[in-house]
């Protein structure tokens, strides 16, 4: 006999509720949590350490793979430097024409500028969090999907180059403009962008982007965190944040950003560090997206 964990039984009546078919599959925070040691493990995901760049790329290209054939790494060219975008597709059983996009980018900040310490201001930041999290939260859900297969067609986008804002007159956000730009035929349903999700006191408030271009959206993933009964989301408002959703928003589509806001005080330090990521945290945030997944043929 196969014991069902509480988690997953009550996941399971409330996808029941909403008159799903049966879900056999549950977000695993802990899988997701060593997708962040191993992350953090190849070192800083930046433009000033190709070489655990390499490693991670290739990381997260053989995992996806492991799930689905169809997986493209594309390369691109801005402002003098050289990104990859990975995109994964998991095509949908009953309404494969429905597209959900879940992204995240994968590159992390190659100083620490906030540090206390001045001596780590060139620092690369290691990225558990900004970067490492939001990379571990789609890894996850690759793995997820497999077991039971998501009614709507589901493309996991992994942006590179994301954070080197301010950084010699860079802008924010560089990989997924590239990719909008780069797939102008690419218009998902709906889509999120989960950023900095990990830590123990995880708290994401409405930003104010999303709040205002994809209002409805934003509603349904917080009517979902109700359902689940978690406590990451909060009904007051966040700020305007130049992150991976704009691009998508800019370009008319339906996108919200996810983010732990304010950001912790490790933000852009040397101190983002693993021992700040929290199992459970992920746990939470990789339901609610699960959730709103399978919910999609239900809308």
């Amino acid at each position: 006999m196969k014991i069902i964990p509480l988690s997953l039984l009550f996941f399971l009546l409330i996808c029941s509720n909403w008159g799903f078919s049966q879900v056999n599959s549950e977000f695993d925070g802990s899988r997701a949590f060593s997708h962040i040691e191993k992350q953090v493990l190849f070192g800083p995901r930046s433009i000033t350490h190709p070489n655990s760049k390499n490693l991670t790329h290739d990381y997260i290209v053989n995992n996806l793979k492991r799930y689905t054939d169809k997986v493209t790494s594309q390369e691109f060219t801005a402002y003098g430097l050289i990104g990859r975008n990975i995109w994964a597709t998991f095509p949908g059983e009953k309404s494969p024409n429905i597209r959900i996009m879940i992204g995240a980018h994968w590159d992390t900040r190659p100083q620490s500028e906030l540090d206390e310490n001045k001596a780590n201001l060139k620092t690369p930041t290691s990225g558990a969090n900004d970067g490492g999290s939001g990379v571990a939260v789609l890894l996850e859900l690759a793995r997820a999907l497999t077991f039971d297969r998501s009614p709507t067609t589901v493309d996991l986008v992994f942006f590179d180059l994301e954070d080197l804002g301010n950084i010699d007159n860079l802008p924010f956000a560089i990989g997924a403009s590239e990719f909008v730009k780069k797939n102008s035929f690419y218009r998902p349903d709906k889509g999120v962008i989960v950023d900095m999700v990990c830590d123990e006191n995880l708290l994401i408030p409405k930003e104010l982007y999303s709040k205002r271009h994809s209002r409805q959206l934003l509603e349904e993933i917080w009517s979902i965190g109700e359902e689940l009964n978690v406590n990451i989301f909060s009904d007051k408002d966040g700020t305007f944040i130049q992150d991976d959703h704009l691009p998508f928003i800019r370009s008319g589509l339906n996108v919200v950003n996810l983010i732990h806001y304010p950001f912790p005080d490790y933000w852009h330090t040397t101190r983002d560090t693993i021992d700040k990521c929290d199992k459970e945290s992920l746990s939470q945030i990789g339901n609610v997206i699960l959730t709103l997944i399978y919910k999609q043929d239900k809308t």
